[in-house]
């Protein structure tokens, strides 16, 4: 059994209201998935519990939950099920859909 960290979701905002210390997070991302971003990009913000490494996810309209926790398992870290609602509305505003 592979023990996963704690992935704690601190932000989802546009690229454009990242605070100034977490940019070079941002912008290392989009370096290694050579993506150009503009202000308005979603992106969620993780930080993993106990350390000051921080995880974003570029956010598409395409995006599901489970997209993301392969992301963060990709990288040995899981998200606490009670931030997957946070998530989840976080997406449905992307895509249009009406709340729940």
């Amino acid at each position: 059994m592979v023990l996963l960290h704690r992935a704690n979701l601190i932000a989802v905002t546009p690229a454009g209201s990242v605070p100034d210390d977490l940019r070079p997070f941002i912008d290392f991302k989009a370096a290694i998935l050579k993506k150009e971003l503009t202000k308005d990009q979603q992106v969620a913000i993780f930080l993993i519990e106990s350390t000051s490494c921080y995880i974003p996810i570029f956010l598409e309209k395409q995006t599901t939950v489970q997209d993301i926790k392969d992301e963060l398992a990709a990288q040995d870290a899981e998200m606490p099920l009670n931030q997957e609602k946070v998530i989840e509305e976080s997406l449905r505003g992307l895509s249009g859909e009406k709340k729940k």
